[in-house]
């Protein structure tokens, strides 16, 4: 019988692993992680995970087992101990990037309404004054971050995420997520300088 993911079943070699690993034999730790690295990752891949979500649930599982290891009461149960503690995790990254999504489409409406080149004069001094504070956030953000804002919400038209891959020489996995993560550091440096959000929410 075999687990999907998994090698054959066999606690008593798991058990013995253990216990080598606990002391300090790398070898067994090296033949631990392929016996059971398959597992991890169908878990993961379960929760549709892109890759480097799944990188970081695998480390974040076998660090998990490295530091918890010597409390694994009985090493016979390790199958089960790993399978709990990837859905755990795996699950968590899951939620946490679908509210990144959530929270970037909100925000995103919000910066493309305020990234506005500028109203006629006589406009509402309030937008104005918005968007210099706006600018002001934008350049206090990190070279890249500012590179990436400007250019999906000030350039026409919109480069394509192929094209921002290579102009800022990153994958074209990672530009999603660095996005979210540069709207969230442009909010706080919006709030600092407004004193208020101007609707970039983490609802």
């Amino acid at each position: 019988m075999k687990l999907p993911g998994s090698g054959e079943l066999d606690p008593e070699l798991d058990a013995r692993l253990v216990a080598r690993c606990i002391d300090g034999d790398a070898r067994s730790w090296e033949a631990l992680v392929r016996r059971h690295e398959r597992l991890v990752y169908s878990i993961g891949r379960s929760y549709r995970l892109g890759d480097e979500d799944m990188a970081d649930v695998f480390q974040d599982v076998f660090t998990a087992l490295l530091k918890g290891m010597p409390r694994l009461r009985d090493g016979r149960t390790l199958v089960r101990w790993l399978a709990s503690t990837s859905e755990r995790i795996a699950r968590t990254t899951a939620l946490k990037r679908r509210r990144e999504a959530a929270r970037e489409d909100h925000a995103e409406e919000t910066f493309a309404s305020l990234a506005d080149e500028g109203p006629a004069v006589g406009a509402n001094l309030d937008q104005v004054e918005r968007q210099h504070q706006l600018r002001l956030a934008l350049g206090a953000v990190s070279e890249r971050c500012k590179r990436l804002l400007e250019a999906l919400y000030y350039e026409d038209p919109t480069p394509s995420y192929a094209e921002l891959s290579q102009r800022l020489g990153v994958p074209v996995g990672s530009l999603g997520p660095t996005r979210a993560r540069c709207m969230e550091r442009l909010k706080g440096h919006f709030e600092e300088v407004s004193g208020e959000s101007a609707g970039i929410t983490d609802d």
